[in-house]
């Protein structure tokens, strides 16, 4: 409390914390990273960091012994970037759990009030560290693989379009990340205690009406293996 010198009157001081300086939507880097070491736990997610270095490797592998094609190069980067989004969709499921019981019983919510954050703040840095972690899930296999495919393709063209598919990883894994991660903490909300199973009708109900239709059906599988056809077209 501090005292008003004009009146004499008591009055509460203002308390300013990161948000207030930042903005309302701005998320503390350090709660961030507390939510990141906590979700480090999460099987999904320990698994996507694991296969995503074993996706990144086989493929890269792949280069080395097929031809030194464009055409097949920007295939296999292709692909490994979708093998890298199915992978990640399995770690979004991690994240749509319970996430909020599960830092209560480990102390995490404890520690962020004692920082100042509420549970609001919280749940975005839970969102924003969920996004990066998948997003590394394909960031990872993707930038092997595009390595590989530049140190492959030694004419100037095959060097160009491998540092091009470099470069659009980066943007598509922040996709990735900022498309799953969001809509799994929503399907929590949306559907407590089954929000595992709103977020895979979400994402393969479509693809799956689509495959068996035989026919375009607008899913998210389908979208982003539409965009990475597109990159590959465009710097091919």
């Amino acid at each position: 409390m501090q005292r008003d010198k004009a009146g004499g009157r008591l009055y509460a001081a203002r308390h300013v914390t990161t948000l207030s300086v930042s903005g309302p939507v701005a998320i503390p880097r350090a709660l961030v990273r507390l939510c990141r070491q906590s979700q480090r736990q999460l099987l999904g997610l320990r698994l996507g960091r694991v296969y995503g270095y074993g996706i990144g490797l086989s493929y890269a592998l792949m280069v080395a012994l097929v031809p030194a094609e464009v055409a097949v190069s920007g295939t296999l980067w292709v692909r490994s970037l979708v093998t890298a989004s199915w992978v990640a969709g399995l770690g979004a499921l991690s994240l749509a759990s319970d996430l909020s019981a599960r830092d209560s019983t480990e102390g995490v919510t404890s520690l962020a009030r004692l920082r100042g954050y509420g549970e609001g703040a919280l749940e975005r840095a839970r969102v924003l560290a969920g996004a990066l972690r998948l997003g590394t899930t394909v960031l990872v296999p993707g930038l092997i693989v595009a390595v590989a495919l530049l140190l492959k393709l030694r004419t100037l063209s095959g060097a160009a379009m491998a540092l091009s598919l470099l470069v659009f990883t980066v943007p598509y894994a922040a996709l990735v990340g900022g498309v799953l991660a969001p809509l799994a903490r929503a399907s929590h909300h949306f559907f407590p205690g089954r929000g595992r199973w709103l977020l895979a009708a979400v994402v393969l109900g479509p693809w799956l009406l689509g495959k068996g239709l035989n026919a375009p059906v607008p899913s998210i599988p389908a979208g982003f293996d539409w965009l990475l056809s597109q990159v590959v077209r465009s710097v091919s």
